[in-house]
């Protein structure tokens, strides 16, 4: 038993600020529901999960992208499915204006009807999408729009729907004139035409139908990605409350126990004392 030195003050001080340590770091993890809790914990796992935190961020950025194409393509098919609802119209009214039973005045009513039927149909043609052209290509039909489909940079080539080339303007207008059916051979002519016309608009639905579908596999593929380096991320840096928890309690134990602990030992040397009287 000495007075000058405390050894076991000190020895009990030492394991009461470990004991500290380690409830603080408990509550940094606990309240933050991370596992590092500062960089000087784990380095690299902080280096790991920052590079996680990135191709996340890449996906979430090329899905938002891809979401917006499915839109596009969405908002395509209905101006095309309005147009052939339209067209499949207009051949009726075709159909309607041969019979030779209607009056002059009923051909002149069907000739109206077929006039803004279309008017509707060529007006497709210059339809847009957040200001972007749906159906507008280059003069030789060649345009594509590429884009990353992953955040590897793995590329989607996606061709657009085509309605302002020859197939389509030339079904729209004859020879310069609007489409007719004010006679029996003009309402021929227009059934042909129309016909022509409905087969390019299902050629171009299916041309639709397979970008959406492309698209819809890449955005499957990226929410698989992300749902495995999200699990992957959370292994690495999230906290297991449950082990943490206990932890914590261990080590609030450790404290208080500490804290009762140096008090005893700070009076040893009064019980030095004691011996000398």
């Amino acid at each position: 038993m000495v007075i000058n030195t405390n050894v076991e003050a000190q020895r009990t001080a030492g394991n009461l600020q470990t004991s500290q340590k380690s409830l603080s770091h408990s509550l940094a993890r606990l309240s933050s529901g991370s596992k590092i809790a500062s960089v000087s914990e784990d380095s690299a796992a902080v280096a790991t999960t920052s590079r996680m935190d990135s191709r996340l961020n890449k996906i979430d950025a090329v899905m938002t992208g891809l979401s917006g194409i499915i839109s596009l393509t969405q908002t395509q098919d209905g101006y095309i499915n309005s147009a052939t609802d339209a067209l499949i119209r207009m051949s009726e009214l075709a159909l309607l204006s041969q019979d030779g039973t209607k009056s002059a005045n009923d051909l002149a009513l069907y000739q109206k009807e077929f006039n803004v039927l279309n008017e509707a149909v060529a007006a497709t043609a210059n339809k847009q999408f957040s200001d972007i052209d749906l159906f507008k290509t280059t003069a030789n039909g060649a345009t594509s729009t590429v884009i990353s489909i992953d955040e590897n940079g793995n590329l989607l080539t996606i061709l657009p729907v085509d309605l302002s080339g020859a197939v389509y303007t030339d079904a729209i207008k004859a020879a310069g004139s609007e489409l007719s059916i004010s006679n029996s051979a003009d309402a021929k002519a227009t059934l042909d035409k129309i016909k022509k016309l409905l087969e390019h608009l299902q050629q171009e639905r299916t041309s639709i139908g397979a970008t959406q579908s492309r698209v819809e596999f890449a955005l499957s593929q990226l929410s698989t990605s992300k749902e495995n380096l999200s699990q992957a991320k959370s292994r690495i840096s999230d906290v297991n409350v449950a082990e943490e928890t206990t932890r914590y309690a261990r080590s609030q134990i450790l404290v208080a126990s500490g804290t009762q602990m140096l008090r005893e030992a700070n009076n040893l040397p009064q019980t030095a004392l004691e011996l000398l009287r």
